[in-house]
């Protein structure tokens, strides 16, 4: 089954064309706080993950849950939950990439 990768939101700086991760609010750059949204591919690396076992009230029938710090295109990062299928395991330097975004965040998976 193949799935379709999200892109992600990101807000551009309207002078130096520095990227952040939504929202921004000033530049830290140039200090300008003007910005256009664009979109960026979802994909990404793992850059580092863990995995919570004490979590927020709103989580907590949730643990454990895996999350990780994805390294997108440009240097951007976010963290992000990952959806692993029962034989995958979170490594430094996966490929994995944009499943969806809801109120809780980013959700990843391995590609």
């Amino acid at each position: 089954m193949q799935t379709t990768l999200q892109n992600i939101g990101v807000d551009k700086c309207g002078q130096c064309g520095k990227l952040f991760i939504s929202p921004a609010y000033v530049c830290g750059a140039c200090g300008s706080e003007e910005f256009r949204t664009e979109q960026i591919p979802g994909r990404g690396t793992i850059y580092t993950h863990t995995t919570i076992r004490v979590a927020p009230e709103a989580f907590r029938d949730q643990v454990p849950y895996p999350m990780a710090v994805v390294e997108l295109a440009h240097g951007l990062r976010l963290t992000a939950r990952m959806v692993l299928k029962k034989e995958e395991t979170m490594e430094i330097g996966h490929a994995v990439g944009c499943l969806r975004q809801d109120e809780a965040g980013y959700w990843f998976g391995i590609l």
